[in-house]
């Protein structure tokens, strides 16, 4: 169960996100983060793991994906940036415990397994981390992918088909 601290958080993200998109007019970028630029939070081996759990999660298909749109600089930059030195703590400790928990379920590194071994120890760990057994650090991380991703142009406009203004703008309208 997800506590109200966590809701209240994946809530004000969302607005947040939300606003980013309306103030910018639909044009979202990260910015001066480009795939392969240099990390500074991450260390090499979580980079990677940060790096192929987004790219399972947000595959590249007739849209790009999470790795296209930089989502793991972006989310490097964020903790860099972002975040104070307990957050930082938590999301490390975090993806140390998945790393190992997903090497675990793939039985071996899951950075050196194939694609098809990678997926199926990620979908057992995403079954177990929704289905009631939290496990650490998955949750937080998938919901940052995801956020990011859906932040970007490529997210909110060509897989949310995310619209400024629906419809006709009529700037005076008889209410009567």
């Amino acid at each position: 169960m997800i506590s109200r601290r966590d809701a209240i958080k994946s809530l004000i993200i969302s607005v947040g996100g939300t606003s980013l998109l309306s103030a910018c007019g639909g044009q979202v970028s990260l910015g001066s983060i480009t795939p392969g630029s240099t990390r500074r939070f991450y260390s090499e081996r979580e980079m990677a793991l940060v790096s192929r759990v987004s790219d399972l999660l947000i595959p590249r298909t007739e849209t790009p994906g999470a790795i296209d749109v930089g989502v793991p600089q972006f989310l490097d930059q964020l903790m860099t940036e972002w975040a104070n030195s307990e957050t930082q703590a938590e999301h490390r400790a975090g993806l140390a415990l998945l790393d190992a928990r997903l090497g675990s379920e793939a039985g071996g590194d899951f950075l050196d397994v194939s694609d098809a071994v990678a997926e199926r120890a990620l979908t057992m760990v995403d079954r177990e981390a929704f289905g009631g057994s939290p496990v650490d650090g998955y949750r937080n991380l998938k919901g940052l992918i995801s956020q990011a991703y859906f932040a970007t142009e490529a997210g909110a406009l060509d897989e949310l088909k995310w619209v400024a203004t629906p419809g006709r703008w009529e700037p005076c309208v008889d209410l009567t």
